[in-house]
């Protein structure tokens, strides 16, 4: 099982360093994709501790400025002072993105709206998992590398519906990554 899973690792890795002829474009191009993933910290509301969170997402570029992005992102922070009790959320968002060209930097500002996929797994108790909407806004910064890649940072606030008597899914994202052009 282990071997197989740094195969994959290995697989995964190699496809998005590899520099194929495609992906020899500088900067967003009109029509041009792009795909990435990120990590970081979730700093969601206070009844919460800070937790690890990944996103995937795909891009594409309505303009060489303007992008349309689909991100699929999870966290699981634990409720404060209970190790074992945990509030997981799956993240699918819609966002736009724009885009300013620095010579290698790109910064940019997101927003969107999403869907929130919740679930508070509680020990001994099987609670129901809910779908919450809620808006997200950010900013961030990218580093072009040439051969089609770059390194990113960035910071997203999501502001989630809250049901009265439920926890708040709403909080800070501060990520870093790497994106691919194709």
């Amino acid at each position: 099982m282990r071997r197989s899973q740094h195969i994959c690792l290995t697989l995964v890795f190699t496809a998005l360093f590899a520099t194929p002829s495609a992906a020899q474009t500088k900067a967003p191009v009109q029509g041009g994709i792009a795909a990435g993933a990120d990590i970081g910290v979730f700093f969601p509301d206070t009844i919460f501790e800070k937790t690890f969170t990944i996103d995937g997402y795909g891009e594409y570029y309505v303009m060489p400025h303007v992008s349309i992005r689909g991100m699929l992102g999870w966290a699981s922070p634990g409720f404060e002072n209970l190790t074992e009790d945990h509030f997981r959320q799956v993240r699918l968002l819609f966002n736009g993105v724009y885009y300013w060209k620095r010579d290698n930097l790109l910064p940019f500002v997101t927003a969107g709206a999403g869907a929130y996929f919740v679930r508070q797994l509680l020990t001994g108790v099987d609670p129901d998992s809910e779908t919450r909407g809620g808006l997200n806004l950010g900013g961030g910064l990218e580093y072009l590398l040439g051969g089609g890649g770059a390194v990113r940072g960035e910071v997203r606030w999501d502001l989630v519906s809250e049901p009265p008597g439920l926890p708040d899914a709403s909080g800070l994202t501060v990520t870093m990554g790497y994106k691919r052009y194709f």
